[in-house]
């Protein structure tokens, strides 16, 4: 009910505007140009109607492929002069007025006349084009389009007709991505450009030209017109050689709640040094991902690993900045980056950056399972203390040796130490509610981790034939963990009759495992249409997983007695080697390569109780990629041998209820993969279509089976190869953008996701085929009415069916919904109002669990300062104060409700500086600190 007065809401906001516009006449003018000299339709030419008073831009368009053009929307009784401006052409210009009983202006074919000089053409300062297309460059006119005073360069793009920007800061132009943005053709920023787009000023920007990536067409000559990368280039109104940007904040929150921190980047020439540090206790990172990446210098330096959270929570190369965990965390954290360039094509880059959580956590678990003639249902209430601190060193060094290679190589090392406090009390019943067992669960966990990790990469492209490349890529990872959990547990069986377990052990858990990969390919043209391709993958891996575990000693606190039984040590090592060998063939649209790979897998399995297994594999499968106009699909087949944890013959009893056996029997999973994707961007309308689908079946995949005895409900997991599992996803995706004079935006999206899973489950010798189907529907609405009201909506239904092939599970069904509603005023001028209201309902949860939650954000920001520059905002945080954190998750023929507590509603003050400190002066933000 809610996210449908929501939708309400919405439609009331956008069509009663709409109404009121529909009441003023509007006219319109059009017309087609014509080449005089060539006699041919003249395309892609600029028409841009002005005020004929002040000169002030109303609205423009462009010509079509044939000349022609129609610019509507037009004030009427009004002076307004057109102004068509080509490159290599005469200006055309002409002053009129519609009025009500001519709305409608046809100016007929107009003889466009190039010009003797281009050079020697001058036109109006005032009447500038705010876009000209050249053969190859699209060129905007930064100062046709208004934005506040406190705008960044990204917000200028978001109203460049064409230009779009997504919630990420993905930037793409006519659907094409943007995947570099230079400064007076310079790599200041490095090689992304949220750098550039989220800490820019606009005010700064004259001229913003886009062109394709030249590097990107030489590395694929081949690659689709649809899917070459683009380029934005910055022409400044002064040149950039050195500032600083970033923010300094801190917050005084109810209670003990906080949060402070600071991000800066300062650069001179072609260096950057970016600094940051941060403290919250509320639940948070500290920045966002954007900030971390970009400002924070994590793209120069490379990515290896990315964790990221629905909830905002991230971890970037194993490094934690805030809400990755479960419950109440406070978070902290501080760092450097260092970017320059030693020689001319040399960039070397160094980082350091360490960050710690301590989470404090309470939840609630409901686990529901069925089987065929028993029920059976377990409640976990967990109460965890934990502490986790990282460190990071790394860096990364970039050589152009000259125009056609390039070396890299990215070496990095992570000491991670995790400490852990749990209890954990379970209650399991049967059918009718009949109690079958409680336990008290105590466990100390102690966690140490070192990885080394790097990649290095090679790439030779031909100088006397084109086409013709060699790539060489290769990755190493070392790491060694070191894990001691002590538990002690009270375990009370009431069926078949009473009893009670007592268990006080340490199991020690050493991990090394050592992965080196490397990757050569060679691309040989035969003609232009014809090239064959060949790769060959080799790697090396080493595992080993060493068990020991001890009885404890009541009387002294010590475990000195060794568990023989439940001791050993599994080593893994061999090699991976992969041929691949294919041929490209390519007619007009169409691109097709297929191919064939050969794989070797020699395996060593080594256990120290147990005989050896050696596992030899050969493999002979077909490759398929292909592409034509917006569509792209690939076939393939991987090879996964399972983990060593999996091989590892010893028991784990850290949970007497949950007791998980290992396999050393098993043998690898082979996977048949088929993805399509599909992506349009309609210019003409602004519409952008996207599709993805993809399927794969599994051969020998790792299935948990599970045995659950009647009487104890004590449960016993243990890894199998199984036949017969699928899955298959399909993504649908549209969206539209409106923009109106630079001061009207809308855009409508909607979006469709589907999943089906069939899986085979294993439960007390039954086999049943589990088939998941999820249905996930979305729609998108957002609004910026002259940055003066902005408002936006998401809401997605979700459907998910569980059915089972066998009798003895019950068929399972629910249904969610969940919302995002967002508004900002900005009224009076300096003071911005904000709400955000999310809400979720599951209709089929555990009794004693809510179904819906709502929360609510609202805040007013009060700006101040030279340039909006500081900024004082006064918030609260769940104001209705019905936060909970709770979601389902369904897998075989277990139902398991999760509810955390989580932060309730709080006040927060919170005082912002913007650092924006550039060379040069230009709209006042040349100076550091001046107020």
């Amino acid at each position: 009910m809610k996210s449908i007065l929501l939708l309400v809401f919405f439609s009331a906001v956008v069509l009663l505007p709409g109404r009121a516009f529909s009441q003023n006449q509007k006219g319109e003018v059009k017309g087609k140009l014509l080449d005089v000299q060539h006699k041919e339709p003249l395309g892609y030419a600029t028409i841009a109607v002005y005020t004929a008073q002040d000169t002030s831009l109303v609205t423009f368009r462009v010509s079509d492929e044939k000349g022609g053009f129609r610019v509507p929307s037009l004030a009427v009784n009004q002076p307004l002069r057109i102004v068509i401006s080509m490159t290599g052409f005469k200006t055309y210009r002409k002053e009129f007025t519609l009025t009500p009983e001519q709305l409608n202006l046809d100016l007929g074919e107009i003889g466009m006349t190039m010009t003797d000089n281009v050079l020697g053409e001058v036109l109006i300062s005032a009447e500038t084009p705010p876009i000209i297309v050249r053969k190859d460059t699209l060129e905007f006119n930064a100062n046709s389009f208004k934005t506040l005073p406190t705008a960044l360069l990204e917000d200028l793009l978001k109203k460049l007709p064409g230009v779009t920007v997504d919630q990420a800061g993905d930037i793409s132009v006519n659907g094409k991505r943007v995947n570099k943005i230079l400064v007076d053709g310079k790599e200041f920023f490095g090689n992304d450009p949220k750098v550039a787009s989220r800490n820019l000023p606009a005010d700064m920007i004259e001229k913003v030209q886009v062109v394709n990536d030249p590097d990107a067409v030489r590395r694929d000559p081949d690659l689709p017109v649809n899917e070459i990368p683009q380029v934005i280039n910055l022409k400044l109104k002064k040149g950039i050689k050195q500032g600083a940007f970033g923010k300094a904040y801190a917050g005084k929150g109810t209670g003990k709640l906080y949060e402070a921190g600071g991000i800066l980047n300062v650069f001179r020439d072609t260096t950057q040094i970016s600094l940051l540090g941060y403290s919250n206790s509320l639940n948070r990172p500290g920045f966002g991902f954007e900030d971390i990446s970009r400002i924070g210098g994590f793209n120069r330096s490379g990515m290896n690993s990315i964790m990221v959270r629905s909830d905002g929570g991230f971890a970037v190369n194993g490094i934690s900045f805030g809400g990755t965990e479960d419950g109440i965390q406070q978070s902290s954290g501080a760092g450097g980056n260092f970017n320059t360039i030693l020689a001319k094509d040399l960039k070397l880059n160094l980082q350091y950056f360490f960050g710690g959580i301590d989470a404090d956590l309470d939840q609630i678990v409901n686990s529901l399972q069925t089987l065929q003639e028993d029920t059976t249902n377990s409640r976990r209430s967990r109460d965890q203390f934990s502490r986790s601190l990282n460190h990071r060193i790394g860096g990364r060094l970039d050589w152009k040796i000259d125009s056609l290679t390039t070396f890299s190589i990215t070496p990095g090392i992570t000491f991670a130490t995790t400490r852990t406090n749990q209890r954990q009390f379970t209650t399991t019943t049967g059918n009718f509610g009949v109690l079958a067992n409680e336990s008290d669960n105590r466990q100390v966990m102690e966690s140490d981790n070192t990885t080394l990790s790097g990649e290095t990469s090679y790439e030779r492209l031909s100088r006397k034939k084109k086409g013709r490349s060699f790539n060489f890529f290769g990755n190493y990872n070392f790491n060694l963990g070191d894990q001691q959990q002590y538990y002690t547990i009270t375990d009370r069986f009431y069926r078949p009759e009473a009893s009670v377990d007592y268990t006080d052990q340490l199991r020690a858990n050493e991990v090394n495992n050592t992965a080196v990969n490397t990757s050569f390919s060679f691309t040989e043209p035969f003609s232009k249409t014809l090239s064959a391709v060949a790769r060959f993958n080799t790697e090396y891996f080493e595992n080993q997983n060493l068990v020991n575990t001890y009885d404890g000693n009541n009387e002294t606190g010590e475990y000195p007695y060794q568990i023989l039984a439940l001791s050993d040590e599994v080593e893994r090592s061999g090699w991976r080697n992969y041929l691949t060998t294919s041929v490209k063939w390519k007619y007009k649209d169409l691109v097709l390569q297929p191919g064939v790979r050969f794989t070797l897998l020699n395996i060593e399995n080594t256990f120290l109780k147990a005989q050896d297994i050696p596992q030899d594999y050969f493999y002979v499968f077909p490759s398929l990629t292909a592409s034509w106009k917006g569509f792209n699909l690939s076939y393939n087949v991987n090879v996964r041998e399972p983990s060593a944890a999996d091989l590892q013959p010893v028991a784990d009893y850290s949970n007497t209820l949950l007791v998980q056996e290992g396999n050393p029997a098993l043998t690898p999973t082979i996977s048949n993969s088929v993805n399509l994707n599909y992506r349009k961007f309609d210019a003409k309308r602004s519409i952008n279509y996207w599709m993805y689908i993809s399927g794969s079946i599994s051969q020998d995949a790792v299935t948990r089976a599970r045995t659950i005895d009647p009487e104890t409900k004590v449960q016993t997991l243990r890894p199998v190869n199984t036949d017969g599992n699928w899955q298959f996803n399909a993504n649908a995706d549209v969206n539209k953008d409106y923009k109106f004079d630079g001061k009207r935006q809308f855009s409508l999206g909607a979006s469709m996701w589907f999943n089906y899973t069939k899986s085979l489950i294993l439960v007390n010798s039954v086999r049943s085929y589990g088939q998941n189907v999820s249905w996930n529907p979305t729609l998108r609405a957002t609004m910026n009415l002259n940055d003066k009201l902005e408002f936006n909506e998401t809401f997605t239904l979700g459907l998910r069916n569980s059915t089972y092939t066998s009798s003895g599970f019950k068929d399972i069904s629910f249904v969610t919904r969940t919302s995002r509603t967002g508004v900002v005023v900005r009224l009076p001028k300096r003071v911005v109002w904000e709400a955000n209201f999310d809400y979720s309902y599951n209709s089929n949860v555990a009794p004693g669990l809510r179904r819906d939650n709502g929360r609510l954000n609202v805040g007013v920001t009060f700006l101040f300062l030279k340039n909006d520059r500081a900024q004082l905002k006064f918030s609260v945080y769940d104001l209705l104060d019905q936060n909970i954190g709770a979601y389902r998750s369904i897998r075989e023929n277990l139902v398991e409700d999760y509810q955390t507590v989580v932060l309730r509603r709080y006040g927060l003050v919170t005082f912002t500086y913007n650092i924006r400190n550039f060379g040069g002066k230009v709209g006042g933000t040349n100076t550091f600190f001046r107020f």
